[in-house]
């Protein structure tokens, strides 16, 4: 193979080359070397142009560079494999002090790593996605050795600098750290987002040299609908618990009839569900003991009051437990 404007020629490697090339000058003449369509034509060609044996990676990376100093480029369709069945293919060794993937630090990234999945993003925009059909492969492990305080984990981090690297002080409402949950249902078509549990900056919650967090956790009731998670709880940053009232919810308020009783609506309501009570003011103030007197499983649960009509107009409180599995 020839170069119009460097008619030299390569010496045969036993296999053919695309038309295209790059220069190539170890010190010498300059050789307009094809570019190899394998890694396995890469590698002939480094041992043709090294005299026989390999060069090392270093002076490779130093004068085949075709994007940036120290950098290897191969073409899409190829790939770095280990060389036996189900072997192990190790980055680094133990001289490593990291491995740098994507974009450097300083610039924007939109850079994407895909295991098991050849590509595909699932309707997902996260950074690294992992893929497997084996039990328990599709997930996370990081293990901390050593006599040290070192903590095993995930960590979330959140700057809003334009760039990475860049530091920019996080707002009010921003999510420092969220663990999301999806999967597919019954149609086996959607994959909406079924809840979540995060931890964000609360309103005021950014101070000089800290952070205030509350952790909330988001959950899709049963009767839907799609990507319909309401928030069940939030612990605020003070350690005050919120729970959702509403209907057929763990909590909320009702006012007793003008016989001291009143009957809640709550599908919620089993066989083992305990109940607190509370009267509140914005009503009558109570005179006689209020108590749960009945219930309904699946349906309601009565409120009532022992001085009867005398507390008509009481409002309480209530809250509904249940008991863990034992």
């Amino acid at each position: 193979m020839t170069n119009p404007t460097n008619p030299q020629i390569l010496p045969p490697l036993g296999a053919p080359f695309s038309a295209a090339g790059i220069p190539y000058s170890p010190g010498a003449p300059t050789l307009w070397v094809p570019i190899p369509s394998s890694i396995a034509q890469a590698l002939d060609l480094l041992i043709t142009l090294s005299g026989g044996s390999t060069p090392g990676l270093d002076a490779v990376l130093n004068v085949a560079n075709i994007a940036a100093t120290k950098s290897i480029r191969i073409a899409a369709a190829q790939a770095i494999d280990a060389a036996l069945a189900a072997g192990v293919l190790n980055l680094g060794t133990v001289n490593a002090a990291a491995i740098g993937m994507g974009n450097p630090s300083g610039g924007t990234s939109s850079f994407q790593l895909f295991i098991n999945q050849g590509g595909a993003s699932f309707n997902s925009n996260a950074g690294l996605q992992l893929s497997s059909t084996v039990a328990n492969r599709g997930s996370g492990r990081f293990n901390q050795f050593g006599a040290n305080t070192g903590v095993p984990g995930v960590t979330g981090f959140k700057s809003r600098g334009a760039n990475v690297g860049s530091m920019l002080s996080c707002l009010a409402g921003d999510v420092l750290a969220r663990m999301t949950a999806i999967g597919v249902t019954g149609n086996n078509v959607d994959i909406p987002l079924a809840g979540w549990l995060g931890i964000q900056v609360p309103t005021g919650g950014v101070g000089a040299n800290w952070l205030a967090s509350e952790f909330e956790v988001r959950l899709t009731p049963l009767a839907g609908p799609i990507n319909g998670h309401k928030q069940t709880f939030l612990v605020g940053s003070e350690g005050v618990l919120k729970v959702r009232e509403a209907a057929n919810c763990m909590a909320g308020v009702a006012v007793l009839d003008g016989t001291g009783t009143i009957v809640v609506g709550n599908t919620n309501v089993s066989a083992t569900t305990k109940f607190n009570l509370t009267a509140q003011d914005g009503g009558n103030p109570p005179t006689g003991v209020i108590y749960q007197s009945a219930r309904v499983v699946g349906t309601s649960f009565t409120i009532k009051s022992a001085a009867g009509a005398a507390d008509a107009g009481v409002q309480v409180y209530y809250q509904l437990w249940e008991p863990t599995a034992p």
